[in-house]
């Protein structure tokens, strides 16, 4: 709804004169209140008088996108509605300037100025009386100017660490994070003091460092990978710029080399070879951990030297005990992230050994066996053979009395009607043989008919069987032998009548 109102009637179109030629904005938009409730003064036309109200969205600007997605309710007016009235932390206004108020007491109101720029970081305060402020819609980000960025930037930092003492580790990350963010892409210009830019870097290192603590709370490993690197450029440029202005001037607000090239250094990365190892980056994060080490032990020896001791700060003797407690934490991971190593290098031997045996595969382990495993294993192989020979001979002789008819319901030694003979010739296996001389012969005595015994053919065809000649033993053998040294030939041949 688009309402022009003066003081006699109201009509709810825009005249065409104020659509075709817009004039800029009011630098400082007042917050009225209007008889439709609260509005902003957008702006106030220097033709006719005539402003410009904004109602109901009184935080948002012009140029925001929460402001151009619709169509807000506008109220033109040359009435002079008075301000709202002003409350601890708003932006306002008065006749020395902008500034935000910070006391209110009986009718003194107390304003810190920020349109008041002096050297350093001197704060011009005044205090009104006569009349109230008037309050004014705070800027937007790309509205401040970097001594503005650099001031929300602290307020949400503190902000930040209220969340982190609460273990509130999600709402601390996110307001770290916006911290970061207000700052990143600030443009320097001529009303940027050295103070500023100090306050930058600082804002830039510190609240990078606790939001990548804060993704440690929460197991985002590559989030705080990306932090604490974040803070490693910035420290490592300012280390490159040793004894300029900025570095200069942290030096004597109480930020010493051992804070920031020191302890701030070596708590990015503790960050960062945490965030290795639970990546499985082991060796990564044991070097890490090792170039920490010597970043920091120069300062541990450089504050705790006798000569110091007696001239040592209170700046000092924190940044030495921040040192201290930071070498222990980075030992002991050290020895666990080795331990882990270690650990996973025998795993990778036991797969590799594995994986060895199935392509290759392996023996049964009497190589590797122990002298007195390999004796048992001789013994239980020796006993094994002496009981299936003697299996073997027990079924010979039973079939050879089934055959000559001596056996069972015949006296030993001698049959009816019989003489004696020997017995035939049997041929006996070397391996028996030297089991019948460690063990010595039962004595038998056995008598046979007069009747030659009688031999199956099958008996003779064994018999035939020892005597065969290498050539039948070995003749598939021999004959791929021939083959092949057929075939060398024949390529050898046909070499020579090529060249």
């Amino acid at each position: 709804m688009i309402m022009n109102m003066n003081s006699s009637s109201h009509r709810y179109t825009q005249p065409p004169s104020s659509r075709q030629k817009q004039e800029p904005e009011d630098a400082d938009q007042v917050i009225v209140q209007t008889d439709f409730g609260r509005g902003l003064i957008v702006r106030t036309r220097k033709s006719d008088g005539i402003k410009e109200i904004r109602l109901g969205d009184v935080k948002s600007s012009s140029s925001s996108p929460a402001f151009r997605r619709r169509e807000p309710n506008m109220l033109y007016t040359p009435k002079d509605y008075p301000s709202v009235p002003p409350c601890i932390g708003d932006d306002v206004i008065c006749e020395y300037g902008r500034g935000v108020l910070k006391e209110i007491a009986d009718d003194k109101y107390t304003i810190e100025l920020a349109s008041w720029r002096l050297s350093g970081r001197s704060n011009v305060t005044c205090h009104v009386v006569s009349s109230p402020p008037k309050v004014v819609r705070k800027h937007a980000l790309h509205e401040m100017d970097s001594a503005e960025k650099v001031a929300l930037a602290k307020s949400q930092k503190a902000e930040a660490a209220k969340y982190f003492s609460e273990k509130d580790y999600t709402g601390a990350l996110n307001t770290y994070a916006s911290a970061v963010d207000k700052v990143r892409n600030v443009q320097h210009d001529h009303t940027s003091s050295n103070e500023v830019r100090a306050d930058l870097v600082v804002i830039m290192i510190t609240c990078s460092n606790n939001a990548a603590t804060c993704c440690i709370k929460l197991a985002k490993w590559e989030e705080a990978s990306k932090f604490a690197k974040n803070a490693l450029i910035m420290l490592d440029a300012l280390y490159g710029k040793r004894g300029m202005k900025i570095h200069t001037i942290l030096n004597s607000e109480g930020i010493i080399d051992a804070k920031l090239f020191g302890e701030w250094r070596v708590k990015s990365y503790l960050v960062v070879a945490r965030a290795c190892m639970e990546q499985g980056e082991v060796e990564d994060a044991i070097a890490i951990l090792k170039k920490a080490k010597g970043l920091g032990m120069p300062y541990i020896d450089e504050l705790s030297s006798s000569a110091d001791q007696s001239s040592r700060g209170k700046e000092e003797k924190a940044s030495l005990r921040a040192l201290t407690l930071q070498m222990k934490e980075l030992k002991r991971l050290v020895a666990e992230y080795s331990e882990k190593r270690k650990a996973a290098k025998k795993i990778e031997k036991k797969k590799a050994k594995v994986m060895a045996k199935a392509l290759f595969g392996g023996g049964d382990g009497k190589e590797n066996a122990t002298p007195d495993k390999q004796n048992n294993v001789k013994e239980r192989d020796s006993s094994e053979t002496k009981q299936h020979l003697e299996q073997v001979n027990d079924e010979q002789q039973k079939a050879f009395e089934d055959q000559t008819g001596v056996g069972s319901g015949v006296a030993t030694g001698q049959i009816a009607g019989a003489g004696t003979r020997k017995a035939p010739f049997k041929r006996k296996s070397s391996l028996k043989s030297k089991l019948e001389r460690e063990d010595p012969p039962v004595q038998q005595s056995v008598s046979f008919s007069d009747q030659p015994p009688q031999v199956k053919e099958f008996d003779r065809a064994k018999d035939d069987d020892d005597d065969e000649t290498p050539w039948q033993k070995h003749k598939e053998a021999l004959i791929l032998m021939g083959i092949a040294g057929v075939s060398v030939l024949t390529i050898v041949g046909l070499r020579r009548a090529y060249r």
